[in-house]
């Protein structure tokens, strides 16, 4: 390879390990932002469990606690969280396969990407929507599943309801989560521990209020947990990308310094070969020309 070769190469491959810094970059500070607001949305979904297990208790005392039995003709709807970019690795593979849903089955999928999967698959999504990139965008990603997941559940159409995500780990890793959403696994409040809430609604219409609020909160802890996952996987790709340009770019380098060593060699041995030609023969030598102090003594004698 010519060193002007090798070192188009090398141009490339360090603008390719910049790009690729950079999306490490990314990957880490998404990660740490999803981690910092786990705490924050874990908090606020274990205040509306109890505000369920309070309505639960407050629809049992009214005879309206929703049973365990699907209605007739119900489906069971299957929320997957996937990624919306790539480089991810298997992450895609991975939610699907846990996902699993069967015939009948609603699927909805969060993540252009593993939408396309599954499409490849013949999962045949029900709906498809764009997986927030950013914790701010999050809260839109899960209106938007609401709303194609809710009114199913409040028609009856639903029965069954579960959200499938990757959870992240310190260690780096991610472990996929499946979580029911429907029907609820709170157990009522069996003794209160102070007076009763107040509300002015209905026994039926807060219950409802509560667990559609509960749902959301649920779908929000799952998309939360999901980026961080999802960045994760980047950033490992990312890290074991950007390894791997460095060592094809030591490499590089290396066989740039031999080519470029080679080049001073053959312009060297040019200059030489070259020097040679131009000289005539017993010129510039005194001892090739024979005309130095040893043919002198010879002469003399």
């Amino acid at each position: 390879m010519r060193l002007a070769e090798i070192q188009r190469h090398v141009a490339s491959m360090e603008e390719l390990q910049r790009i690729v810094g950079a999306m490490r970059a990314i990957a880490s500070m998404r990660v740490q932002e999803a981690a910092r607001a786990l705490a924050g949305v874990r908090q606020y979904g274990d205040a509306l469990a109890r505000a369920v297990r309070q309505a639960l208790a407050i629809a049992a005392e009214a005879r309206m606690v929703p049973g365990e039995r699907p209605a007739p003709g119900s489906r069971r709807a299957i929320v997957v969280f996937a990624s919306e970019h790539g480089f991810v690795g298997g992450f895609n593979e991975r939610l699907l396969e846990a996902a699993s849903p069967g015939p009948g089955d609603t699927l909805i999928i969060a993540g252009s990407r593993g939408a396309a999967l599954a499409a490849e698959r013949d999962l045949s999504p029900t709906s498809a929507h764009s997986m927030a990139t950013r914790l701010a965008s999050i809260p839109q990603t899960v209106r938007q599943l609401q709303e194609a997941l809710y009114p199913a559940i409040a028609l009856g159409e639903t029965a069954h309801a579960e959200v499938v995500f990757a959870r992240y780990q310190r260690s780096g890793t991610s472990d996929i989560q499946r979580h029911r959403l429907f029907p609820l696994e709170i157990a009522p409040q069996r003794e209160r521990s102070g007076p009763p809430p107040l509300h002015d609604l209905s026994a039926a219409e807060l219950l409802e209020r509560i667990t559609a609020e509960y749902i959301l909160a649920r779908l929000t802890a799952a998309a939360v947990e999901s980026l961080a996952a999802e960045n994760g996987a980047r950033f490992a790709a990312m890290e074991a990308a950007h390894d791997n340009v460095g060592k094809r770019l030591q490499t590089l380098r290396l066989e740039g310094s031999r080519a470029r060593q080679e080049e001073v060699t053959a312009e060297l041995l040019d200059l030489v070969t070259g020097e040679l030609a131009v000289t005539p023969e017993g010129d510039g030598d005194p001892y090739l020309c024979g005309c130095g102090p040893a043919t002198d003594a010879l002469s003399i004698r």
